[in-house]
């Protein structure tokens, strides 16, 4: 081969390429916008033996700001729940981020006064300085759920710290509790479907998520917090059948709008249930909101009560 023919063939190629390359870039526009998706929980590449498939580009997200979403194809297994399909007038209160010394005991006093359970997503950090709290909520009729130690977000992390945040957390509260964990919510809800399979399948708990967000960790006052629960607002549903109801225990003004959102909701004939009685009551026929009479039949049964 000629040096004359050898440098034409170099020439040609240089030349062809970045056309190629261009073209392909104006054809696939996706290519460039790729960093543009920051705010959407990426797909996670397959589970090895070694690591649990986890999202490197998971959102900055404010605490209680995000929520994956809950659409499934059908027929499709059902990776994390935020409502249940419920045939009464069954929902779930839900409190995140404690114990903390002295709001959620007065929560617990609340609940307690009002005959009401609900299920409490706990730190283990926070669980280590107040185990007593974790006890009474167990003795009082409450449910414990896992919450990682210390709020990170899950989709963010390599294998090592997925296993402090969820095993540390679960083993401390089972030795606090005497039983096992069997809920978690992720921190900021940051979960997408193969990582919510995983922790159900290699951790053995399901993730719950929420339908009802009130965004009372933004501290919007008692009021405006027990209107979101009962009303709704933004993107988040108000109180109905089947309802998850997320709230956090470590805020004054939450525990503050807990009296008069508790009451406007039995006077509306809701049941309280914790999430696991809440899942055992799952049925194909979804219920309607209570009516008048059923409000006025749970107004003579308190008063029986």
């Amino acid at each position: 081969m000629s040096r004359r023919y050898l440098f034409s063939s170099l020439s040609a190629t240089l030349v062809i390429f970045p056309l190629a390359f261009a073209y392909s870039q104006q054809s696939h526009p996706s290519n460039q916008a790729i960093s543009s998706q920051s705010m959407i929980p990426a797909t996670v590449a397959p589970i090895s033996t070694n690591q649990v498939a986890l999202s490197t580009t998971a959102p900055a997200v404010p605490p209680g700001g995000m929520q994956a979403s809950s659409s499934q194809a059908p027929g499709a297994e059902r990776s994390s729940y935020n409502s249940i399909r419920v045939d009464g007038p069954y929902i779930a209160m839900t409190f995140d981020d404690g114990p903390d010394a002295k709001l959620t005991p007065k929560l617990l006093d609340i609940l307690k006064e009002r005959h009401i359970h609900a299920t409490f997503f706990v730190l283990g950090e926070r669980v280590k300085d107040h185990p007593e709290i974790l006890q009474r909520e167990i003795a009082e009729g409450h449910e414990v759920g896992n919450h990682s130690w210390d709020h990170k977000a899950l989709n963010k992390l390599a294998e090592g710290g997925l296993q402090h945040e969820l095993t540390d957390t679960s083993d401390l509260i089972k030795q606090t509790i005497g039983k096992p964990v069997t809920l978690m919510r992720p921190p900021y809800g940051a979960t997408n479907p193969r990582l919510s399979r995983a922790i159900e399948k290699e951790y053995a708990m399901k993730v719950i998520l929420w339908s009802v967000d009130p965004d009372d960790w933004k501290d919007p006052g008692a009021s405006v917090v027990s209107s979101r629960i009962l009303n709704g607002w933004k993107q988040s549903g108000g109180a109905k059948p089947g309802a998850i109801i997320l709230s956090h225990d470590i805020h004054k003004g939450t525990i503050e709008a807990m009296p008069a959102t508790l009451d406007a909701l039995l006077a509306k004939g809701y049941q309280f249930v914790t999430i696991s009685e809440l899942l055992a009551l799952e049925s194909k026929n979804p219920a309607p909101t209570p009516t008048p009479a059923a409000q006025q039949a749970a107004k003579s049964k308190r008063g029986q009560s």
